[in-house]
């Protein structure tokens, strides 16, 4: 393995971005031309992960439509990919709620297995994808598995591919901001600068941009609820919304100053999103003291990241301790795994008062994530990451936890004094109290965030925890301040994500690809220009457009034309519904490039008497579908085996003249997996390929 530093020939920078180490397996990569570069805007787009689960060595990704950017992906382009949400909690209503541990506060998460959020690596992609999303192919496989599942018993987890902003030399002409977290995209914001990074005097903000706050609502409170309890359900006319983190989204929600509510089929967390109990790093939302009422109100909870959030203030008159539970540290925090600051959870409201009425109890957002790499950095600068203060117009409501800081990971081989990194927790909802007595629950402070660099920041750098509310009498009653981060300056090189890059591009283009049936064959054509120190094209298939494997070779032609076409027949296919064909340049250095993703309907198209569908089988039935030209005297055999040989399901059918359909039932017993179906009518035999795909 060879490896670069920033003490090495400063030209040699153009060989990676990260400056990390190289790995062997070298690839085709749009690297930045040696030119200057202003932005004044985010130069990253941002897409929605939509496949539901997606397993290590992964080498496709199913992509939604872009939320944000305008530069659509394209091949080389280097990526982010990243599981924002993925944790389990304990939904029981006491105080194991969260973490599963009895005593303390009720927050946290599961320390299990299907804790994977903060994971993260760099891809490339080798392949184009619209901003209207598609499937995206990757040069090598994924290291870590990633998933994307909506509510359900184990909560949300939600990843996203993020394409990088790649140059040569940048300067910032204006503030650069992150859009804030949606629920499937943004959030985070990643630059990547070969030689140097100038600030300008300019400012990465994310801050507010990362897991949003409890969304507050007016309610008059009904039967049903405790002052005890650490989770209801928002259709309860009680209590307050908890935060949003890493363990899930809430139904109701403080999206940008607008109240979202996700419908009362997204709960977002098991058991229920109100009331004290804090999931993950988001802070609990306010159980009210008397919930039949919804009029002793509490305080919500603070967010967390680094630093834990602070505690929701009591309850007005029976001062009860029912404010939201802060949120958790996020233990696994590291240069490779980061995430937002937590949201605030809100308090309880039943005047509705404030600027905002009763919206003004919400929690506050927690700030996004910030990754930039580059040679070295020159002028002074500012990092935000920073999470929202809650709102401070309440009158006689409980008020909402402030917002978590985010995370960022600043690496550069110069220069990190003048960049000033902000990542404090947002500040507790105050509020001016009313009635006698008059306080009521001010909320929670956000906990402060997370700064990794390798070298020292400016000095003005801080992880402050946001402070608590206040009440009338400039008193807290209960509320406490988050905690402070994390400050970590003496990261190394083996800690970081690894960017793999290779930037000695490959002049090559593929101009056009396709492939088509000839006789039972598939031919793939393509033609390419510029060719240049090409040693071989490999021809790689897939049957499901994820997991390709090579079916053949084609020599250069080692001829003097701009453009060369190349041919290979492929002899060895099964009859499924489409088939996905690829086609790799391979340089002598070892280094590569792909073609678009081309693909054949294998049914009509192949003239075989026989078909399945659906295929892949994603139901518990199947059919099995041919044309007879005349009614055989025999009896057609029909069979489905495994790929071990064994009979998985078989049928004796007379067939009749015309078409005919025979069903495969109970496949919802059969393991996913690839099987064969087998036709024979006492002459003819024909194997059809069938995916089961629960």
């Amino acid at each position: 393995m060879n490896k670069l530093s920033f003490t090495g020939n400063r030209r040699m920078l153009c060989a990676l971005i990260m400056l990390a180490t190289i790995s062997d397996k070298s690839m085709a990569q749009n690297c930045p031309a040696n030119v200057p570069a202003i932005i004044t805007s985010n130069p990253n787009t941002y897409y929605p992960g939509t496949d539901s689960i997606l397993n290590a060595d992964a080498t496709s990704i199913m992509l939604g439509a872009s939320g944000t950017g305008s530069a659509p992906i394209a091949p080389g382009d280097m990526l982010l990919l990243i599981q924002m949400q993925g944790a389990q909690i304990n939904s029981f209503n006491t105080t194991s709620y969260g973490d599963g541990i009895t005593g303390g506060s009720a927050s946290g998460y599961l320390s299990n297995s299907a804790m994977t959020a903060g994971n993260m690596e760099y891809v490339v992609a080798s392949n184009s994808v619209p901003l209207t999303g598609g499937t995206l192919s990757l040069m090598t496989g994924t290291i870590n598995s990633y998933m994307n599942t909506g509510f359900g018993i184990n909560g949300q987890y939600r990843y996203q591919v993020i394409r990088v902003g790649l140059y040569y030399n940048l300067t910032l002409g204006s503030t650069i901001t992150t859009p804030s977290w949606n629920g499937t995209s943004g959030g985070v914001i990643v630059l990547s600068v070969t030689n140097n990074l100038d600030f300008n005097g300019q400012t990465i903000t994310a801050a507010g941009a990362g897991f949003r706050g409890g969304g507050a609502r007016q309610a008059g409170g009904e039967a049903g609820g405790l002052s005890t309890d650490f989770v209801t359900m928002s259709t309860q006319n009680f209590n307050g919304s908890k935060g949003e983190g890493i363990a899930g989204t809430p139904r109701f929600i403080n999206n940008n100053g607008i109240l979202l509510d996700n419908g009362s089929v997204n709960e977002g967390y098991p058991g229920g999103s109100y009331a004290a109990g804090a999931p993950g790093n988001a802070g609990g939302g306010g159980t009210d003291g008397r919930p039949s009422a919804n009029d002793q109100n509490s305080g919500g909870g603070g967010g967390a990241n680094g630093g834990t959030g602070g505690k929701g203030g009591n309850s007005w008159s029976s001062n009860l301790a029912t404010g939201g539970d802060p949120g958790a540290v996020f233990q696994e925090n590291m240069p490779s795994r980061l995430v937002m600051g937590g949201g605030g959870g809100a308090g309880t409201t039943n005047n509705g008062t404030g600027a905002l009425s009763g919206f003004s109890s919400s929690g506050a957002a927690g700030g996004g994530i910030v990754l930039v790499t580059a040679g070295s950095v020159s002028g002074s600068g500012t990092i935000d990451i920073s999470g929202a203060d809650a709102n401070a117009t309440v009158v006689n409501d409980g008020s909402g936890g402030g917002g978590a800081g985010g995370s960022t990971l600043i690496y550069a081989g110069s220069g990190l004094s003048g960049v000033t990194v902000l990542a404090n927790g947002g500040a507790g909802g105050s509020n001016s109290g009313g009635g006698s007595p008059p306080p009521h629950g001010p909320g929670g402070g956000g906990g402060g965030g997370v700064i990794y660099s390798n070298a020292p920041v400016n000095g003005s750098s801080s992880v402050i925890a946001g402070s608590s509310g206040f009440t009338t009498g400039a008193i807290h009653y209960g509320a406490t301040a988050g905690s402070n981060g994390a400050l970590v300056q003496n990261v190394t090189i083996q800690q970081v994500p690894v960017q793999t890059l290779n930037c000695s591009v490959l002049p090559l283009r593929f101009k056009s690809a396709e492939a088509k049936w000839q006789d039972k064959n598939v031919v793939i054509n393509w033609k390419v220009t510029n060719e240049a120190a090409v040693n071989n094209y490999t021809v790689e298939k897939s049957i499901d457009g994820k997991k390709y494997s090579t079916v053949g070779m084609v020599r250069f032609k080692y001829t003097s034309a701009s453009d060369n076409s190349y041919s290979f027949t492929d002899t060895k296919n099964y009859n499924t519904d489409i088939t996905y064909y690829r086609i790799k340049e391979v340089s002598e250095s070892g280094a590569f490039v792909y073609s678009s993703i081309v693909t054949v309907k294998a049914l009509e198209e192949t003239g075989s008497p026989v078909t399945v569908s659906p295929n892949p089988a994603v139901n518990a039935t199947a059919s099995i579908r041919f044309n007879l030209k005349n009614a055989p005297t025999a009896l057609i055999q029909l069979r489905m085996i495994s790929i071990n040989g064994s009979t998985v399901w078989q049928k004796q059918y007379k067939g009749n003249a015309g078409m005919n359909t025979v069903s495969i039932a109970n496949l919802a017993a059969v393991p996913n997996g690839m099987y064969f179906i087998q036709y024979y009518n006492g002459t003819d035999a024909v194997n059809v390929k069938l995916i089961v795909s629960h």
